[in-house]
């Protein structure tokens, strides 16, 4: 199903490409690179960190970032699938990194603190200034009484071939989708019952625009690991591509049931159902998505404005619109997206 107005077809980014501008899931869940916070607080330095679980493998779960300052507000990011994040636009000061990992993990918090320049005006010293980068590798560690079911996860990691692991460890660090691809089909030639592996093949042809063969990968991550959240997400994403809407419903229900925090998962369940035009519920969820002030969830701000088309609320729409162009000033259509909200806003 799909809107027949010419009029509101613009609004609505074409599915087909929605993975790759998205990047999601995996920051590719295709988004303005996710793990990446540009807001900032004014200055030029960055503060990057990896996660590691207390296995010493890095973190494949997408968890909350916070950043905290005395003189700035609090900022926030998600950590990608290999556990990395940035903060970047950082002016000089104490901040402290704090990662709430779930139940089963400590708080953990690492302070960092920026130097100023070094000038000083009064005696003449003034250096040009100069951009730094602070790198803090946070590990995790179990809270009391829970290294019981760490066991457990660590004997399913640890049933899973060292040599297919290898290729899955390769496939995570690589760039180059089609690499990953052969590095992960290699690793499941050696273990086919490899769910992060086959979850990540699924990404990567989502990335490249592979619908139908990511859905195949996905749709095996879910038979086999029906507990974990970002196959279903993942799987919901490739169904919302191929137009199964229905069923892209169900998956990203699910998805949403298992992390009511994850901000993307509100986002495709909220264009899933704008789709459909359930645009109340639709609506929702679009809005749930934009009050986590998440950067990888600008496109709701687009599907949003088709709502309030459909809605015949004009006005509300433009806002919508401006807050996309905002995020995505250099969008294909941005000439179009003006003129219409000139349009939207326009004394009747």
């Amino acid at each position: 199903m799909h809107y027949n107005s010419r009029v509101h077809r613009p609004f609505f980014i074409s599915l087909a490409v929605l993975a790759i501008l998205s990047s999601f899931t995996y920051p590719a869940s295709a988004q303005s690179g996710g793990g990446v916070d540009q807001t900032g607080t004014g200055g030029r330095h960055t503060i990057q960190g990896r996660i590691y679980y207390p296995s010493g493998r890095r973190s494949d779960s997408r968890l909350r970032i916070k950043l905290t300052s005395f003189n700035s507000g609090d900022l926030s990011v998600f950590s990608d699938p290999n556990g990395s994040f940035v903060f970047k636009g950082l002016e000089a000061g104490s901040y402290t990194v704090i990662v709430e990992a779930g139940d089963d993990y400590e708080i953990a918090r690492e302070v960092v603190y920026i130097a100023t320049d070094g000038s000083n005006p009064r005696r003449g010293l003034i250096l040009p200034p100069v951009s730094r980068i602070y790198t803090v590798d946070i590990a995790l560690r179990l809270k009391r009484g829970e290294s019981a079911k760490t066991g457990v996860v660590n004997a399913t990691l640890a049933a899973i071939p060292a040599a297919a692991r290898d290729l899955y460890a390769k496939a995570l660090e690589s760039t180059d989708n089609l690499k990953a691809i052969e590095q992960l089909k290699g690793a499941l030639a050696i273990y086919a019952q490899f769910p992060l592996a086959l979850n990540e093949l699924g990404v990567r042809y989502l990335k490249l625009g592979e619908i139908d063969k990511a859905a195949d990968a996905l749709q095996t991550a879910v038979r086999l690991a029906p507990d974990d959240f970002y196959p279903r997400l993942n799987f919901g994403v490739a169904l919302l591509n191929q137009r199964h809407f229905p069923q892209a419903e169900e998956q990203l229900r699910a998805a949403t049931a298992k992390n009511n925090d994850a901000p993307t998962a509100h986002m495709y369940l909220g264009i899933t159902l704008a789709m459909q035009r359930k645009l109340d519920e639709g609506q929702k969820e679009l809005q749930a998505a934009i009050s986590s002030n998440s950067n990888e969830v600008f496109l709701s701000y687009r599907y949003l404005a088709g709502v309030y088309l459909e809605k015949h609320q004009g006005l509300r729409a433009a806002d919508e619109l401006e807050n996309y162009l905002k995020h995505f000033p250099k969008a294909p259509d941005a000439e179009i997206l003006r003129r219409k909200i000139k349009e939207l806003r326009a004394p009747k």
